[in-house]
């Protein structure tokens, strides 16, 4: 009797991880009619180290061989959903960052001519997978049978980061140029340059 009491308490731990996950659905919104974006991350976030630190647990019971297969399985899925999850934030921001910049401003586009091509190709990239995401929808499925997804996202990110570098290294350019530009924030500079043929 107490073994099955002992071996029902991990088995239920391990079916409520599998119903919650095998169930949830990524919430998106709508981002100016182009595509829709992730939102809600930080509770994702959280209830994927909830469950890590569950299946630790299951561990260091006595009953853990019992559940032994089925628990590593899952904490594998787990490992590589906080993996992807984790780079897959950063790239969103990133792009929605830099979207608004090089696609709304010409300027920047004939400033930086090759770094406004090579997020023209990011973006497809991303409004692509985002795009398959929300005919998915489903959380697991999306992460796990993707092929690649992972390794993409991280490509996408540092191209990303290097195309922010040279933004940087262009609005540096400006400041020494026009000192009175340190004073504003990337933001509002690239905001102004956008609309330097207004001059008021």
């Amino acid at each position: 009797v107490n073994l099955a009491q002992g071996e029902l308490v991990l088995d239920n731990m391990i079916k409520k991880i599998k119903d919650f996950w095998n169930a949830e659905e990524f919430q998106l919104s709508n981002y100016q009619q182009k595509c829709m974006l992730i939102r809600g991350w930080d509770e994702m976030m959280t209830k994927i180290e909830d469950d890590l630190a569950q299946i630790t647990s299951m561990k260091l019971s006595q009953h853990f061989k019992t559940f032994e297969e089925d628990v590593k399985s899952w904490n594998d899925k787990l490992v590589t959903l906080q993996a992807t999850l984790d780079v897959w934030v950063n790239v969103q921001r990133k792009w929605v960052y830099l979207e608004g910049i090089f696609l709304g401003s010409s300027d920047i586009a004939q400033q930086l001519p090759n770094e406004y091509a090579k997020f023209k190709s990011i973006d497809n990239d991303f409004v692509s997978l985002m795009k398959k995401t929300a005919n998915k929808l489903k959380v697991l499925d999306v992460v796990l049978n993707t092929p690649n997804l992972q390794k993409s996202l991280q490509l996408l990110y540092d191209s990303l980061e290097k195309i922010q570098k040279k933004l940087s290294e262009y609005l540096e350019t400006q400041r020494q140029l026009f000192s009175r530009f340190y004073f504003v924030g990337d933001e509002d500079l690239l905001e102004i340059m956008g609309n330097s043929k207004e001059v008021t």
